[in-house]
């Protein structure tokens, strides 16, 4: 029988059950797998960020959303970054990451149900996400909201999860229910012609998108 997917109780009660990159990653796979994973998507970010030019500086006002167990927190701060504010639906990831970097802020809350500041971030971050807010209502106002925070010559990144990619996928009932593809077109229904796609690249069954703001 399928479950009634509610997205603030699962993630808060998968994360607290394994707060780890088993949890925010595949849970068939080892911790020393996922690690693996994450390393390859580390890899092919900071080539795209090379690559088109974009420095992440200490001053950058950064957002990540779905911060989970605080990965990309940590490779932001690796560039130095002094102001991040990161989100997330489970309650047990904020509570945790507030302790882990009590220098940065950390909000809790449906992203389509919280208000963020107008065009106050100079990059806004959202990986593995996106496809995990299944109703399409709330992806279009999370996608605003977010899209709405980023500063004019901005840059918002993001994981794509494109029935296109993976066609077998996008068609097979999945029983747990908890994730949803959808392809650009989704995206530029919010940002239009501001928004230029800079890199497209492959990232494991998805694609990374990095997007400026004009």
């Amino acid at each position: 029988m399928m479950f009634n997917y509610k997205p603030k109780k699962f993630w808060n009660d998968l994360l607290s059950n394994s707060f780890d990159l088993k949890g925010v990653g595949h849970y068939r796979m080892s911790n020393e797998e996922n690690l693996k994973m994450y390393e390859e998507k580390k890899r092919i970010l900071s080539h795209d960020l090379k690559t088109i030019g974009l420095n992440i500086i200490p001053d950058m006002n950064v957002l990540e959303i779905g911060c989970g167990v605080g990965y990309w927190t940590e490779y932001l701060k690796e560039f130095g970054i002094k102001k991040y504010t990161g989100n997330d639906i489970a309650e047990i990831s904020v509570e945790k990451l507030k302790e882990q970097y009590p220098e940065y802020n950390f909000i809790l809350g449906d992203i389509s149900e919280i208000e963020l500041p107008r065009e106050e971030f100079d990059i806004a971050v959202m990986i593995d996400v996106t496809q995990h807010i299944t109703d399409d209502g709330r992806f279009f106002k999370a996608i605003s909201n977010i899209w709405n925070s980023i500063k004019k010559d901005g840059y918002f990144i993001v994981t794509i999860w494109d029935p296109e990619k993976n066609v077998y996928l996008a068609n097979k009932l999945r029983l747990n229910r908890i994730e949803k593809p959808r392809g650009l077109e989704w995206y530029k229904n919010v940002f239009g012609e501001h928004g230029q796609v800079l890199s497209k690249t492959d990232f494991n069954d998805k694609y990374l998108l990095i997007i400026k703001k004009s």
